[in-house]
């Protein structure tokens, strides 16, 4: 019998992560030690540089979908502060606040500092969900369980940023969530659990990724009971097949319209901050 006692969380504060993680806080809110958010940007750059950088390699459409996603967050998150009986912040930062748990915000997860706050806390498991720095064996190695993300792509296949959106681009009928080992590999460790997710007629990008988070919150909290009593298996992933995707092209953003496919809709965002999440 394995008993997990302390949990170290390593994640990016936005909405996607929080639907993502969110089933996690809530049912083990005793167990997390220690939280670790990522400040990081694109190459370390500002803000601004950073909007920049992504006008400039993925084209607007991209650039704006990814500035209205951060924006809903940031009305989530002011508006549940303001209503909160009513609007949902969708913000890990926000509730790790509100009950009273220890965290670092680092903007290099390897830093000398940010690895011996995680090694005070004596993690027994790290749980990685939207974490956007690559983590270190040396991390990795810390917990008695292992470390272990949430990616939302089928796995070995969409490896790598946006699967949601390279998916769409190459007219795939399914993405997945998964739940893997990591390693030193981008998104290469043993899986332990992994369900499709269809596509679509019609789908946008930001729906299609809201199922797979949604799916993804349920298979966390599946897998951290399965290490927890000792039950759980993993199979290694058929690497023959790995393919890796970066951050979106223009084009690749023209191939999801041309398939039918939109980035986002308006009602997605509208729904998003009244209810959580769109209707399907």
């Amino acid at each position: 019998m394995v008993f997990i006692v302390k949990i170290v969380l390593l994640t990016n504060d936005n909405y996607f992560s929080y639907i993502a993680t969110g089933k996690f806080l809530k049912n083990y809110k005793s167990d997390i030690a220690l939280v670790v958010f990522s400040s990081a940007l694109i190459g370390k750059r500002n803000a601004l540089n950073s909007t920049l950088w992504t006008l400039k390699n993925t084209g607007i459409r991209h650039t704006i979908f990814k500035l209205s996603v951060y924006g809903v967050f940031k009305v989530t998150r002011i508006l549940s502060q303001l209503f909160p009986k009513v609007i949902c912040g969708c913000s890990t930062f926000l509730w790790v606040k509100k009950n009273n748990l220890k965290f670092i915000t680092t903007d290099d997860v390897n830093s000398y500092e940010c690895v011996e706050t995680i090694k005070a806390a004596c993690p027994d498991l790290i749980v990685s969900v939207s974490m956007n720095q690559v983590i270190k064996k040396e991390i990795l190695e810390l917990p008695v369980n292992r470390s272990v993300n949430v990616h939302c792509a089928p796995l070995p296949e969409y490896g790598g940023m946006s699967p949601y959106i390279w998916g769409l681009a190459n007219k795939e009928n399914y993405s997945a969530a998964t739940i893997h080992y990591m390693d030193e590999g981008l998104d290469t460790g043993d899986i332990i659990v992994q369900e499709k997710i269809s596509v679509l007629a019609g789908d946008s990008a930001f729906c299609l990724f809201h199922r797979c988070c949604s799916k993804a919150s349920q298979l966390l909290m599946e897998t951290i009971k399965k290490i927890d009593n000792g039950s759980v298996d993993s199979y290694p992933q058929d690497l023959s097949k790995k393919s890796y995707f970066s951050w979106p092209t223009k084009q690749s953003v023209v191939d999801l319209r041309q398939n039918g496919y939109c980035l986002a809709k308006f009602k997605d965002f509208y729904l998003a901050i009244l209810t959580q999440k769109p209707r399907l």
